[in-house]
């Protein structure tokens, strides 16, 4: 087994371990901007997510606001996943810096007073924790319906897509009301489940599936045996990359021109993330 050592001798690898060194301690360096201002400078990061490493560039946060009279404690964060670096406004006259949001990671505190006009190293409290070994698997989930309406004019023997317009809850944003799917930012495996219910006369069939990207995969069907409403559900679980890959809701019938119930007991989406 070979290990890599320090050697002074050996320009070429001391250079290569100084760069390492540096790229372990450097990431999201907060600090003032070389003409301080009401911002201040991180350094370029990076954030391992499973398998998926995000490299982040330099970044400028703010302007910090500072406060009307007496002194606050802001608290730079970064997105867990994004990187992305943002400001928690502090309480004023406050010395408790302030919570620190679900799905971030600290970087910095900033002291701020009434007369503060540009922000120095010296406002600038170093508290960079990337690594939390509690954090367990990100939150996402969500509950999309069709808001208590129903979608009407169906045709007959013809994949439709299910407008989901609601939800009941959304942790990570990953369902988009716009769109009508669920694409998280995310990568990982997530369990699916899509629901229908589906005005049909007897003696016609009727189905719902979950598409990716597009293209069906999980069906359940059945045959109404009956003049009313009737539900299909089916669950599944799939990989999404947490970039490109989207889930939509699909459901067809064999009836002629017909409904999907808006109730959203009966007609609904639920994903969550597995890991």
């Amino acid at each position: 087994m070979s290990v890599q050592t320090f050697n002074p001798t050996d320009l070429s690898q001391s250079t290569a371990n100084w760069a390492v060194a540096q790229r372990i301690v450097g990431p999201f360096a907060p600090h003032a901007q070389v003409s301080p201002d009401l911002t201040i400078a991180l350094d370029p990061g990076y954030l391992l997510n499973g398998t998926t490493l995000t490299e982040v560039k330099a970044q400028v946060v703010g302007p910090f606001a500072p406060p009307a009279s007496g002194f606050r404690i802001d608290r730079v964060v970064v997105d867990r996943t994004t990187g992305t670096a943002s400001v928690v406004a502090g309480t004023a006259n406050s010395l408790t810096p302030p919570t620190i949001p679900s799905g971030k990671l600290p970087v910095a505190r900033v002291f701020l007073d009434s007369t503060t006009v540009t922000i120095s190293n010296e406002a600038i409290a170093d508290e960079r924790a990337l690594f939390d070994q509690m954090h367990e698997n990100p939150k996402v989930y969500c509950r999309a319906h069709l808001g208590g309406t129903d979608q009407t004019g169906i045709a007959a023997n013809s994949w439709t897509k299910v407008n989901l317009s609601s939800v009941d809850f959304n942790d990570g944003n990953g369902f988009d009301v716009a769109n009508k799917w669920f694409k998280p930012s995310v990568s990982g495996y997530y369990r699916i489940r899509a629901q229908t219910n589906v005005a049909i006369a007897s003696g016609h069939n009727y189905g719902v599936m979950i598409y990716k990207n597009g293209v069906g995969g999980a069906y359940w069907g059945g045959s109404a045996s009956m003049q009313t409403g009737h539900t299909a559900a089916v669950e599944d679980i799939l990989y999404l990359n947490g970039s490109t890959d989207y889930v939509e809701m699909y459901a067809v019938n064999s009836n002629a021109a017909t409904t999907f119930y808006g109730n959203k007991n009966a007609t609904f989406l639920v994903a969550s993330f597995l890991g």
